[in-house]
């Protein structure tokens, strides 16, 4: 039986070029969210904070055709943001000028985006070989050297995708499921030991992200996604 596609919307919000709009954001967080905001060391990370936060009610508010200072947010036991009383699902993941925002009318996502940073002396392998399932750890270290970087962060961004689609932070273990970690390929979730139900209900997909960057997704879906980017410019 064919299955319709699930439609899938993808705002990039380049931090820097929205920026200007910071004043304005901070309005429509709440006061525990400033205290949050404020607990940040660096006015830079501050800032991007309040961006994304103010971006993430921006587009919601949207959808809902409400304003901006009404979305409040409930959280999950580990953190993860949601709306009560409504069947949106949506997440968010920032690193360093860039933030993607998955949002649909009812399917879980998880989000994740990367900034491909240079390894540490020992490269990509030991990090690997420290997180990472045996099998994912043996892909990954036959690749040429060169490779490693990106296919490491493929890893990466699709694992933690996953992870934040169960709204479960880092206490769901890295090396508990599989993902393919060659990122010339498509995104996959091979094997799960933690939830073998989900190989046959959740999508692992890339996602078009800058240079140095890499992006995924996971949802719980057994239709196939069809995403559609957005670039986000000042609302």
């Amino acid at each position: 039986m064919t299955r319709s596609p699930v439609e899938l919307n993808v705002w990039k919000i380049q931090l820097s070029k929205v920026e200007d709009q910071l004043d304005r954001y901070k309005t429509y967080l709440n006061q525990d969210e400033l205290a949050r905001a404020n607990r940040f060391l660096f006015d830079r990370d501050r800032n991007r904070f309040v961006i994304c936060r103010g971006a993430m009610k921006v587009l919601l508010a949207e959808q809902l055709d409400t304003s901006p200072t009404l979305i409040e947010f409930e959280y999950g036991e580990k953190g993860k943001p949601y709306l009560a009383r409504n069947t949106i699902e949506f997440n968010l993941s920032h690193a360093k000028d860039w933030a993607y925002f998955g949002i649909n009318d009812s399917i879980p996502l998880g989000i994740d985006l990367e900034f491909m940073r240079p390894p540490a002396h020992n490269g990509w392998i030991d990090i690997a070989k420290r997180f990472f399932a045996p099998a994912e750890f043996k892909s990954l270290s036959a690749l040429p050297v060169d490779a490693q970087a990106e296919a490491f962060f493929c890893c990466w961004t699709q694992k933690e995708a996953y992870i934040k689609l169960h709204g479960d932070g880092l206490s769901l273990p890295l090396d508990q499921f599989t993902v393919n970690v060659d990122p010339t390929s498509p995104a996959k979730l091979l094997t799960t030991t933690w939830n073998p139900a989900d190989l046959g209900q959740s999508r692992l997909y890339h996602l078009e992200a800058p240079h140095f960057y890499r992006a995924s997704v996971a949802l719980r879906s057994v239709s196939p996604i069809n995403i559609t980017y957005h670039q986000f410019i000042n609302h």
